[in-house]
């Protein structure tokens, strides 16, 4: 996969390369959600299920590190605000 996207020019995407460990670790797990329904009946996305996320990285063959899993977890953060409508600002 990194000899892939060593072709791609910086233009393509918007991540630097050396974050390419965790896009590819949270797009291993991307579906390992738990999801609850809120009393109105809309979903509320908690966060990733870490035992999910371990089972899907090492299928996955993914070496995880204290390093590469901050970097999963600043993600799981702001794909969870996303998710529910959160709307980040500085």
């Amino acid at each position: 996969m990194i000899a892939a996207i060593e072709e791609v020019s910086d233009d393509d995407f918007g991540i630097w390369l050396e974050n390419w460990p965790a896009v590819e670790a949270f797009l291993a797990v991307h579906t390992q959600w738990r999801v609850c329904t809120l009393p109105d009946g809309k979903a509320y996305w908690s966060g990733l299920d870490y035992a999910g996320v371990a089972a899907g990285l090492t299928g996955a063959g993914i070496e995880t590190s204290p390093a590469l899993w901050r970097d999963l977890r600043v993600m799981e953060a702001a794909a969870r605000n996303a998710l529910n409508g959160i709307v980040e600002t500085d």
